[in-house]
């Protein structure tokens, strides 16, 4: 009897869980601690019950009557989306309500109902199935977010021919972190914040549904955590940073008290900055620094300005494409960038043209598999080789632009002539626009995105053909290094310090600078604290960050020097390795910053 009492004590389920670190893909800022809980979503399959050929009308019904029960709550969802988040924001349910009301769907299911002579519960289970299979077969963030789409659908669809439309999932009774393999647009609108005070999820990108939704209702989150959901535990303790995409499971003592002090100070420091919303980006000997934002959705503009932006230096237009299965039109596309430009004016706003393929496909492209698609078919190759796009794109920028506040930027430019291609192909859509009577900003900036470094290398013959530079360090360093940042596997290698970037940089500023344009930098490298001194002693005009990052950069930019600046990104300049580089910075960061409490949101 004592033996097997000491045996069961010893068992691994009685032991305490070693504290895990996991590392995902920051998508929403912000610190949270909890307990997990597991939201299990549209998991378990739905078995096949046989009717007789007299339940089939009856069968039909309930279907046509979920169809409308359905279409009524999806509507529900649109419109509390866009009351939260904006018009964008709602059009993730109008996704939704293309796939609920798609006739072929309809026609399929009522066939197969008629034909098998199965419950409609199965049928509609195994026809949206299919689908979701399919999808997931196909490369691509964007295709693994449609197969999500229709699995909500389906779930929500299947709640109501069950008879479960008003039973929730069981929220918890303590502050807890949700955890899932995926988290569907509408779970994520439903969310109670006053329990659920952190995300994390297996799958997604910093622009999938959930990382927006997220960061528009402002609860921390953590996706792309890969098998995250597996590994933790009901009721288990769980600290997630949504700053750095750090996930602490079964936290030790010193953890919790490490990430509470953090929490507290990130919370504190974040009350502190709002004073700065009003005061002027430049530096202590009065070196000015445009500090602008980077957003998706029209309505960030007010996030921008709320933490004291003075523009935007990055519109992802493409999220207009991302959010529906459908190419956006001219209207719809002229009524996003008035918006934006509008609620920004007189501040400017930079508006990048479609940066489609990669990791963004769309299946409305009709795209071939690409065995490397960051070398292939993306960005300005996607908009030159349609034409048609492109043209009603430049269409509605042009008719944004009529308050002169709106610049247009090309992406990923490799060479001259593309330059000239794309500048053509503007001037073409004016000469239309002045044909028609509309009326446009006819001296409307035009600037390139240096992302390759063939760019940087031509930069003194590109100059010339444009107003301005704005450098796109993630995909300069992933070309220059070559290293994918999303290969866990060489995840090592991508180091925005790497001499070779810094020098690219320099050498663009340079270029930039010689033919008397402004050169701005909008890659995360600009949101790093670390970096801050870096860039401005590199010469860098603008620096252009997600919104809530504005405030730190901010604060750091107005506490130094320029000559200081210069000093640092000179002494950098001479280093032979990115750690060497790194370790710079942050010894400078803390002699100078030592009053400066920006450390909680890295995890150096």
């Amino acid at each position: 009897m004592p033996t097997q009492k000491t045996e069961k004590k010893s068992t691994p389920a009685r032991r305490k869980a070693k504290e895990t670190t996991f590392r995902g893909i920051p998508a929403s800022p912000g610190i949270a601690i909890g307990r997990v809980h597991f939201l299990r979503a549209d998991s378990s399959e739905v078995m096949p019950r046989k009717i007789a050929p007299y339940e089939v009308e009856p069968e039909i019904k309930r279907l046509e009557r979920a169809i409308k029960q359905t279409r009524a709550a999806m509507t529900e969802s649109r419109e509390r989306a866009i009351e939260m988040a904006g018009e964008t924001v709602g059009r993730i349910f109008d996704a939704h309500l293309l796939i609920l009301e798609d006739e072929e769907f309809q026609k399929e299911v009522r066939s197969r109902i008629l034909r098998e002579q199965f419950g409609t519960e199965f049928i509609v289970y195994d026809t949206m199935e299919r689908t979701i299979e399919l999808m997931e077969k196909q490369k691509g963030e964007l295709f693994r977010e449609r197969a999500a789409d229709v699995r909500d659908v389906r779930a929500q669809l299947l709640r109501f021919l069950q008879g479960n439309e008003k039973s929730a999932p069981k929220g918890p009774d303590e502050p807890s972190v949700l955890v899932a393999p995926g988290l569907s647009p509408t779970n994520t609108l439903h969310i109670d914040k006053e329990r659920i005070h952190g995300i994390a999820i297996d799958l997604g990108g910093a622009t999938s549904h959930t990382a927006i939704l997220a960061r528009s209702l402002e609860i921390p989150a953590v996706v792309g955590l890969g098998n995250f959901s597996t590994r933790a535990k009901e009721g288990q303790t769980i600290i997630l940073n949504g700053n750095s995409g750090k996930v602490l499971l079964a936290p030790t003592t010193a953890s919790l008290k490490e990430y509470r002090a953090k929490r507290k100070r990130y919370q504190k420091f974040q009350s502190e900055l709002a004073g700065l919303c009003e005061l002027p980006s430049e530096t202590r000997d009065g070196h000015a620094v445009e500090l602008h934002g980077n957003i998706e959705l029209p309505h960030e503009v007010e996030s921008v300005l709320s933490h004291g932006g003075s523009g935007v230096g990055l519109f992802r237009s493409e999220y207009l494409f991302l959010t529906r299965g459908t190419s956006p039109d001219e209207e719809e596309q002229f009524e996003a960038y008035k918006k934006a430009a509008d609620a920004l004016w007189p501040r400017p706003i930079t508006i990048r043209t479609f940066d489609l393929g990669g990791d963004k496909l769309h299946p409305g492209l009709h795209a071939q598999a690409e065995r490397n698609p960051f070398l292939g078919w993306r960005a300005i190759r996607v908009s030159l080789s349609h034409p048609d796009l492109f043209r009603t794109q430049l269409r509605a920028i042009l008719r944004a632009s009529v308050k002169k506040n709106v610049r247009i930027m090309f992406p990923l430019i490799a060479s001259l002539w593309e330059v000239r291609k794309v500048k053509q192909a503007l001037k073409n859509v004016m000469k239309e626009l002045r044909r028609e009577g509309i009326p446009f900003d006819e001296e409307i900036p035009v600037g390139i995105m240096i992302e390759v470094p063939s760019a940087v290398i031509i930069a003194d013959v590109l100059a010339p053909e444009v107003d301005f530079f704005s450098i796109g360090t993630n995909d300069l360093i992933m070309y220059t290094l070559a290293v994918d940042r999303g290969n866990e596997m060489v995840s090592d290698y991508y180091r925005a310090h790497h001499p070779a970037v810094l020098r690219l940089i320099r050498d663009t500023v340079q270029r930039g600078h010689d033919a008397g344009i402004p050169v701005g930098i909008c890659g995360e490298i600009a949101a790093d604290p670390l970096s801050t001194v870096l860039l401005i002693g590199l010469g860098l005009d603008e620096l252009s960050v997600s919104p809530g990052e504005i405030p730190e950069i901010k604060k750091i930019i107005r506490s130094i020097s320029s000559a200081d600046c210069k000093t640092v990104a000179q002494k950098a300049l001479e280093l032979s390795t990115a750690a060497d580089v790194s370790r710079l910075l942050e010894k400078e960061m803390k002699v100078r910053f030592a009053d400066l409490p920006i450390w909680f949101t890295s995890e150096r």
